[in-house]
């Protein structure tokens, strides 16, 4: 398998880690039935934040863009960890104490983290089929649970909410794109715009589907509309509860986003300490830490899920900011 194309496959995770939880319902919330509109438009700014964020992207590995990376890599793993333990807690273990939920996943992460980049790649090429074939499984069998009327009327919500919703689409599935930062396979602006393009129309039929079987008054309801679609799936008229299996489309999506962004943080500690101790240390104390006072704290989930777009915007701009100054090294 080749490396470049598998270091490509890692935008359909990129693209799609934060939806979960969060810009699937928030994008709804927003557009309403005319989200159609919202996300085609908002595949075209997210398009133009990916051309940004690979065109002024460069190799620099001063001393203020490591750190200013590493900042925004941690951001964007503590909001990704947050949907993936949300997840777990709120369909399978809803008692169970955070930080031994994470535990395992620090172990498969930390563990990847010691291995080479390309073994990474691989891992999430191989995750990329599985997603795949489960995509196709799952949403085809539930085509036939559409109601059409779901979709109108069509322009029910004011221009200004469509344009609200597609910049917070856009953001949700450019940003997290930012884990190209090191351009190790010297990827070309046009090759991840195509993979961008190809995981947001992936995104789209997610979207559209859900909407034709629950309807926006549904979707404003659930915290995981996309799961309680699932519940609609017969497959052959005896394969019950694979809503269950098929939630395993966004734990994979997770843990290959999870699992990429700490190597690279990992990357960073090693060229800022030369010590590969240092790292895995601080990730278990942080993430001990964040367990604790986060991922309980209801105050912060509702700031997260109202703000994450603001977030996102500010994150891309620190982003471009530190690669076109290029700062010298130090």
């Amino acid at each position: 398998m080749n490396d470049k194309n598998n270091y490509l496959t890692l935008t359909h995770f990129a693209s799609k880690a934060l939806f979960l939880g969060i810009g699937l319902s928030k994008t709804f919330s927003i557009a309403k039935e005319s989200t159609i509109f919202s996300i085609i438009l908002g595949i075209i700014i997210g398009s133009f934040f990916i051309f940004l964020i690979n065109k002024y992207n460069n190799n620099s590995n001063s001393l203020l863009k490591n750190i200013f990376m590493f900042i925004i890599l941690y951001i964007l793993f503590i909001l990704n960890l947050t949907e993936f333990v949300n997840l777990i807690t709120s369909i399978y273990l809803m008692d169970m104490n955070k930080f031994i939920i994470i535990i395992p996943l620090l172990i498969i992460i930390l563990y990847l983290n010691s291995k080479n980049i390309s073994i990474h790649l691989k891992v999430s090429k191989i995750l990329f089929y599985i997603l795949i074939t489960l995509f196709i499984l799952g949403y085809i069998t539930l085509i036939p649970n559409i109601n059409y009327l779901n979709y109108l009327p069509l322009f029910n919500i004011n221009i200004k909410n469509i344009f609200l919703a597609a910049f917070h689409f856009a953001l949700y599935s450019s940003v997290p794109n930012i884990i190209y930062y090191k351009k190790d396979y010297d990827v070309k602006t046009k090759e991840l715009i195509k993979n961008y393009l190809l995981s947001s129309f992936i995104l789209l039929i997610i979207f559209l589907i859900v909407q034709g079987i629950l309807g926006t008054e549904l979707i404003s309801i659930f915290k995981y509309p996309e799961y309680v679609a699932f519940k609609r799936i017969n497959f052959l008229n005896f394969i019950q509860n694979i809503e269950n299996f098929l939630s395993f489309f966004w734990l994979i999506i997770s843990i290959v986003f999870l699992s990429i962004t700490s190597k690279y943080m990992y990357n960073i500690c090693l060229e800022l300490f030369n010590n590969k101790y240092i790292y895995p240390i601080f990730l278990f104390i942080s993430l001990e830490l964040v367990s604790n006072y986060l991922f309980d704290n209801v105050a912060f989930l509702i700031f997260i899920y109202n703000n994450l777009w603001i977030i996102l915007f500010v994150i891309l701009i620190v982003f471009l900011i530190i690669n076109i100054l290029n700062f010298k090294k130090l």
